[in-house]
């Protein structure tokens, strides 16, 4: 008997049918078919979708409604018809809910994708947006005004390149997948109002929302550890004051938090979208070096091919774009009228009109610009006390300025630099603190003028009044220490201690390791000492440990008792643990516990650990369980399945350490239980690693613009044989293990029902697998039929397996070997983009070939630009090769330009050089210094080593102090050599 339905039902069912016929009606065949090509796979058959649009049941799974909706509704509005109404997604929960009380449900229960955990449900209903709110909380640029009629508050969109990699995101997001993009541009580029522009896609029951107060990492750092409702967009316009040396101590741990976020399925779909200069992008995900890690270890993690970037200047298409779009909007065509090098978006903004009246501010205005300028790049301060500007900006004036000045000279100057041009915000603006709100106000400097700066100002060292306010004035220690840093960088050692000390004194421990390296350079070890004494007493265990070291070698037992028992009061849990473990030692228990729950209380996941150790070593091992649980880390999981050896809870344990990265427990039973004649449990256990994995492996791979299939070493001649192909990843230890399991305990071909599952699924590595074991059992009919399945759904692997045999099949027509290799290139697969670029470049199409490695170099695949420019530089095309060169996305220019520079010889980089150095590459004066002291150009030599030391690179100055040290009749380059720079930039007196 067929149960009436109720009005939920009924209006959920018209919405949806009225959307499946504004989209054409296709067949429900032709929607199934769609849905197994869908990333994640969407589950839909036929009946299903018969009893849907009829309104006889509802879709249970959050995921399913998603993919029907964002799918017809493109095609609706690709035939010129409205999407989906704005309330869908409530319209599918009040059904949902109106379908369980009818059956007799719980009628509270969350809906599938619903905030489960009660979590706080955080920012505002994307679709309550408006572009009126644009500009404040959510930070979009403001258009220069003009004087005619416009069509709305912000100017027309023109959709640009990087326009389809995000709103890819952002469709997976809204299909049920989490995801991460970050756009990565310069100043004014158009980041911000790209990302405004793709969220206002995100379907009905989204949120959008910004952490800012108390302070943006604080606020995400607090979010993160209360949880994040699924359906939330976290908008991190400036992604270094997230995870970048700017946010300070807690940036790693926010960085990790995000990466768990994502991992969680509980909390799906979330998106996080983020904005960020190149320069800043360069520091986040660079790799660390041999002996030195870049600190950013979490980020690094988090941001792998994540990154969008933005062309500074909108290419030749899309000028076309924006000249029709540009008849409809006076601000776009008067932007067209007065820019020649394809700078839209930065006219928009105001950027030409900030400059001019920057240019044009009295020297009072220009002063305190150029100290908060110096504050930005220096040390990252995103806002700056009146009190810093009014200290600061006098070294930043002229002797005639200066005496110049009248009585109000700074609310003058901060008048004129709050005054906004042609409509946009000025160049410095006040923020006033909010009420009951932790963050102190300040002033601010425009993001354009931060950018002019970084620019105008990178070979300029500040002047003594900037050092003087930045260690009076800065508020927050790790502000501190990053100027701390910056003068150290810039051999003002002296300016570097005062500063380092002041952060330290702040309680930034980090301080305190470069203030001992500083004084013990120059032999002061009882400088030394007495920092890293005032460093153990404020926490640093690792000061504590240098310090006690010498004391217990040396006998000195009492003064290291006293030692650890002030660190202890003071909160050391170093120091607690060191004396817990003394008074037990001594049969002082009962003080021993005190202290010993001292350390309990800790974070420190080192700490944690060997606190455990001690508990295990009593005997008290549901104590020892409780330690490494609130440790947390890879290796406290782990010690926690050695714990639960023997027990039943330790498969349990062994999944919670492989969650947390720790995978040899769970191998290590699997084996086992492999080797002991358990099959069923091997297999299951085999399974469960293979579950994170390919999530892992989805989490990795679905947010790559392009995907690089050359993974693992392999020789050169693997890519030359057409018999041999990259080696897709995929591949896992569980994987390999459960399948020759399988194959040995229920027949030879037992494993290919596991690869097929992971293949479809979109394990690559698994579908290699199973065409070579279909081919190696002479089933060639079945693995082409394998391989075309694959061909036809989009698969990515498949499509470069097609296109490679094109590439070496002679008897291959031209233009279907090139409509193959076009097809697994709109794939995202960035072989067959190389491929696409040799084929030009050996034709000599050289701007197609460029074109061609440009995209990928844009999508984050860096090698095939880098080859071509190399292949120009050896056939002595070097000028060709520059040119491209220079035309490499921001985020890798620099970087490319050098390593070319440094590939020449002679006369041959030196025009490079200087262009670098006149487009203020920090790394060029110290090149160029190398390079004029070889061929005997000492006067310029030093003058381009100086310049380097001002902007942060003093190992020039350094190599060439040393090198004219024995040549020094006045002594001075020894004075260098020992003391340093004074802030004027000569030999420091001894200090």
């Amino acid at each position: 008997m067929r149960v009436e339905q109720g009005t939920a039902v009924r209006a959920f069912a018209a919405m949806l049918k009225g959307l499946y016929e504004r989209a054409g009606a296709p067949t429900l065949a032709a929607l199934v078919r769609q849905s197994t090509r869908h990333r994640p796979r969407v589950d839909l058959s036929t009946s299903s979708l018969s009893d849907w649009l009829a309104g006889q049941s509802v879709p249970s799974q959050l995921q399913v409604v998603q993919f029907l909706v964002v799918y017809l509704a493109r095609q609706a509005r690709q035939a010129g018809h409205a999407g989906a109404p704005a309330g869908w997604m409530r319209l599918w929960e009040g059904a949902v809910e109106e379908r369980r009380q009818r059956r007799g449900g719980r009628p509270s229960r969350p809906v599938p994708g619903g905030a489960r955990l009660q979590v706080p449900v955080r920012g505002r209903f994307v679709a309550e947006l408006r572009d009126e709110e644009a500009f404040d909380e959510w930070e979009v640029h403001r258009p220069v005004d003009v004087t005619a009629a416009v069509p709305g508050v912000l100017p027309l969109y023109v959709r640009r390149a990087h326009d389809e990699v995000l709103r890819s995101a952002v469709a997976q997001a809204a299909s049920g997948a989490s995801r991460t993009v970050v756009l990565v541009g310069e100043s004014s580029s158009g980041k911000t109002r790209a990302c405004w522009e793709a969220v206002a896609e995100l379907p009905a029951g989204w949120r959008l929302w910004h952490p800012l107060d108390p302070s943006p990492v604080q606020a995400l750092a607090n979010a993160l550890r209360e949880g994040i409702a699924p359906r939330t967009a976290i908008w991190l316009n400036e992604l270094q004051w997230y995870v970048g040396e700017q946010a300070g101590a807690l940036a790693e741990q926010v960085a990790a938090g995000l990466r768990a976020l994502l991992q969680d399925g509980a909390s799906a779909p979330v998106l996080v979208l983020g904005t960020v200069w190149p320069e800043f992008w360069s520091v986040l995900t660079a790799p660390d070096v041999p002996g030195r890690s870049s600190g950013h270890a979490q980020a690094r993690a988090l941001l792998e091919g994540k990154g969008v970037y933005l062309p500074t200047a909108f290419e030749a298409r899309e000028l076309e774009d924006a000249r029709m779009v540009g008849g409809h909007d006076p601000r776009l065509a008067d932007a067209l009228a007065h820019t020649d090098d394809g700078r839209i978006a930065q006219y928009m903004a105001g950027a030409p009109a900030l400059l001019d009246r920057y240019r044009a501010a009295p020297p009072a205005a220009r002063a305190v610009i150029g100290a908060a300028m110096d504050a930005s790049r220096l040390g990252g301060a995103a806002l700056v006390g009146q009190d810093f500007l009014q200290a600061a900006a006098e070294g930043y004036l002229g002797d005639d300025d200066y005496d110049a000045l009248g009585e109000g000279w700074l609310e003058d100057a901060l008048a004129y630099t709050q005054q906004p041009s042609k409509g946009v915000r000025g160049l410095l603006s006040r923020v006033r603190a909010r009420t009951g709100s932790d963050g102190g106000g300040g002033w601010r400097l425009s993001d354009y003028m931060d950018h002019i700066g970084r620019s105008e100002r990178r070979f300029a060292a500040p002047p003594a009044s900037f050092w003087h306010a930045a260690r009076e004035h800065l508020p927050e220690s790790h502000l501190v220490r990053a100027v701390s840093q910056a003068a150290e960088a810039r051999w003002r050692d002296a300016e570097a201690v005062g500063l380092y000390q002041r952060a330290l004194d702040l309680g930034d421990l980090k301080a305190g390791q470069g203030l001992v390296w500083l004084w013990q350079e120059r032999q002061r070890p009882e400088e030394a000492r007495r920092v890293q004494e005032q460093a153990a007493l404020a926490g640093d265990g690792e000061a504590l440990e240098e310090l006690l070291e010498p004391m217990l070698e040396q006998e000195q037992y009492q003064q290291a008792e006293h030692l650890v028992r002030e660190a202890a009061g003071r909160g050391s849990p170093t120091a607690q643990l060191h004396l817990a473990r003394s008074l037990m030692l001594d049969g002082e228990a009962e003080e021993a516990e005190r202290w010993y729950a001292e350390v309990a209380r800790c974070s420190d996941p080192d700490i944690l650990r060997a606190y455990a150790d001690d508990l295990r070593e009593r005997g008290d091992l549901d104590g020892a369980r409780t330690a490494l649980r609130a440790a947390g880390d890879r290796r406290a999981m782990g010690e926690l399945v050695a714990l639960a050896e023997g027990t039943t809870e330790v498969e349990e344990a062994a999944r919670e350490a492989f969650a947390a990265g720790e995978a040899v427990p769970l191998k290590t039973l699997a084996e086992q239980a492999e080797a002991d004649g358990r099959p069923a449990d091997a297999a299951r256990l085999y399974r469960d690693a293979i579950a994170v994995f390919e999530r892992r492996r989805r989490q990795r791979e679905e947010g790559v613009d392009l995907i690089n299939f050359e993974a693992g070493p392999r020789s050169p001649l693997d890519f030359i044989d057409p018999a041999v192909l990259p080696m897709p990843p995929g591949e896992t230890w569980a994987l390999r293990q459960l399948v020759a399991l399988l194959d040995a305990t229920q027949g030879a071909a037992a494993g290919d029902g596991a690869l097929g599952e992971l293949a479809e699924d979109g394990n690559s590595w698994a579908l290699e697998r199973l065409l070579r074991r279909l081919r190696e059992r002479r089933q060639d009919r079945a693995a082409e039929a394998l391989l075309d399945s694959e061909v036809a759904r989009g698969t990515p692997w498949a499509l470069w397996v097609q296109a490679h045999r094109a590439v070496h099949d002679e008897d291959v027509p031209d233009d279907v070997r090139r409509t193959l290799l076009e097809r697994a290139a709109a794939a995202r697969v960035g072989q067959a983009v190389r491929v696409l670029m040799g084929t030009a470049e050996e034709a000599g199409r050289r701007e197609e070939a460029d074109q061609w490695a440009l995209h990928a170099a844009a999508r984050g695949y860096t090698t095939p630009l880098w080859e071509l420019i190399r292949s120009r530089e050896k056939t002595g095309r070097l000028e060709e090769a520059e040119q491209l060169a220079w035309k490499v996305p921001p985020g890798r220019r620099s970087w490319t330009l050098r390593r070319l520079a440094q590939d020449r010889s002679g006369e041959q980089a030196m025009p490079l050089l200087r262009r670098a150095y006149a487009e203020a590459m920090a790394w060029a004066p110290g090149m160029l210094a190398e390079r004029l002291e070889k061929a005997g150009e000492f006067t310029e030599a030093e003058h381009f080593a100086r310049q380097a030391a001002d902007a942060g690179d003093r190992q020039a100055l350094e190599d060439l102090a040393a090198q004219r040290r024995n040549d020094d009749p006045d002594r001075q380059w020894q004075a260098l050599l020992a003391n340093g720079l004074t802030v004027e930039g000569t030999p420091a007196a001894a200090w």
